[in-house]
């Protein structure tokens, strides 16, 4: 079976909405329907599941020529938690373990970063080295000391 692609996937990669990408696919061969159906009391609700195979003949069909679809890497899902500060400190405490790691000025330097890139719109994290090094260890000594 291939991909299943969510609505939100599909609305993506045809750059149109979400609406519009429902009205095509929802009666469409090969999609699933998750949703309820309407009655008097509830609208319809859909949650569609629409195969990869299905966006590509949909689109060769528009095109006259095959199509093959590249469906960019979907953002990680994380959700809310009432605990998340405990495991982020687990998650810390884990990878420095595994990387030998036990100095406090390297933990203070990571904290200020994370603090750092929350103002930083999460896409461009990865064009940027965040690792940290004895330059910026001695720098922090000199701002601890009040020298910069």
């Amino acid at each position: 079976m291939s991909e299943l692609l969510t609505v939100r996937d599909v609305a993506t990669v045809m750059k149109m909405s979400e609406d519009a990408v429902t009205k095509i696919f929802a009666k469409m061969d090969g999609v699933i329907d998750l949703g309820r159906a309407e009655t008097r009391q509830k609208r319809q609700y859909r949650i569609l599941s629409i195969p990869k195979t299905v966006l590509e003949g949909y689109l060769s069909r528009k095109a006259g020529r095959t199509i093959t679809v590249n469906v960019p890497d979907r953002p990680e899902r994380r959700r809310r938690s009432d605990s998340w500060q405990s495991q982020a400190i687990l998650n810390l405490a884990k990878a420095a373990l595994q990387n030998g790691c036990s100095d406090e000025k390297v933990f203070r330097l990571m904290a200020s970063r994370a603090r750092m890139l929350t103002k930083v719109p999460e896409e461009y994290w990865k064009d940027n080295d965040w690792s940290i090094t004895e330059e910026d260890i001695e720098l922090d000594e000199l701002i601890d000391q009040g020298i910069l």
